[in-house]
């Protein structure tokens, strides 16, 4: 175990959640995602002692048993989650991203988001599917991240697209509503995915390439039925869980509504709906998703930043 020292302590450690706006599944296979750093963010203390250690088989933990074989120590820490763990936002990536960036800081490791990914991907390469690292990506460098885990290239497209009509909400308080990332991945290594699903992957990466021109080309329309038509074929694969299916049906038929799709494992963890710009309907579309159990997280997109180390005041 690390040993217990307090470098720097008094720095605030802050990374971006995330959402995967086109390419879940797909990227297990290598095919391009596009990922969007959002608030609410997680921020990371440092403590004389863990209140709750990090399960042995997490992203953190294996990160800090490669570390202490590096030589590395580094103080206990406690992930402050905005989210209040009902996951889905990247808070096992967050944990990683900000444990890393520390043990960079003391130790003058490399700090490009192409190492950190390979470490992440390295480590995790003993899961029954190896989680791709796109959420990982996004989170560390931040903005809207197109990523081809195929080549190794990253790309910014926030600057792109008028992201201030896009909804972001939560399923995280819906009951029976979340996927656990892990027993997943078993049930997509039996089911023979993703080698088993060609013509699925084919199908998801064509959707996901019209997303990306309606995101250079800034049209609204475009991408909405991207979100839609990807939403549709992970469906009729097997990959929707019923009660998402039910929300992004009934949102849809909403006036302004452009696109919906769910995001995360079965589409389960959120729902993320794109308006058409100027759309007055906006109040009746966030109370109609409220009375479904989903919760607001980001009305419009803003900004955010990779991950960050700043000196409190």
């Amino acid at each position: 175990m690390f040993q217990t020292e307090t470098p720097r302590c008094t720095d605030l450690f802050s990374a971006a959640g995330k959402v995967f706006l086109l390419g879940e599944y797909a990227v297990l296979a290598d095919k391009p995602a596009v990922v969007a750093a959002i608030e609410p963010r997680f921020e990371m203390t440092f403590e004389d002692h863990f209140s709750k250690p990090p399960h042995p088989q997490s992203p953190v933990a294996r990160l800090m048993q490669w570390a202490e074989r590096m030589g590395a120590t580094l103080a206990s820490f406690e992930l402050v989650d905005q989210h209040r763990g009902m996951g889905g936002f990247g808070g096992s990536t967050a944990e990683f991203a900000l444990v890393y960036l520390a043990l960079a800081r003391e130790n003058n490791w490399k700090r490009d988001w192409k190492t950190v990914w390979k470490l992440y991907r390295e480590l995790m390469a003993s899961e029954p599917v190896t989680p791709s690292g796109a959420d990982l990506v996004a989170q560390w460098q931040g903005g809207v991240v197109f990523f081809d885990p195929s080549d190794g290239h990253c790309m910014d497209v926030w600057p792109l697209f008028d992201w201030s009509n896009l909804l972001v909400f939560s399923a995280g308080a819906i009951p029976g509503r979340k996927t656990a990332t892990h027993e997943h991945l078993i049930h997509l290594e039996r089911a023979q995915f993703p080698k088993g699903q060609p013509t699925v992957l084919a199908g998801l990466e064509t959707i996901l390439i019209d997303g990306l021109s309606a995101i250079r080309e800034n049209d609204g329309e475009k991408l909405g039925r991207a979100f839609d038509s990807y939403a549709q074929t992970l469906s009729e694969a097997g990959y929707e869980m019923d009660s998402a299916r039910e929300d992004r049906l009934a949102l849809r038929k909403l006036s302004g509504v452009l696109g919906v799709k769910g995001c995360g494992a079965m589409l389960s963890d959120g729902v993320i709906l794109l308006l058409e710009s100027g759309s007055r309907n906006k109040g009746e579309v966030i109370r109609a998703a409220e009375e479904r159990g989903l919760k607001l997280l980001n009305d419009g997109l803003t900004c955010q930043q990779g991950v960050t180390c700043q000196l409190r005041s």
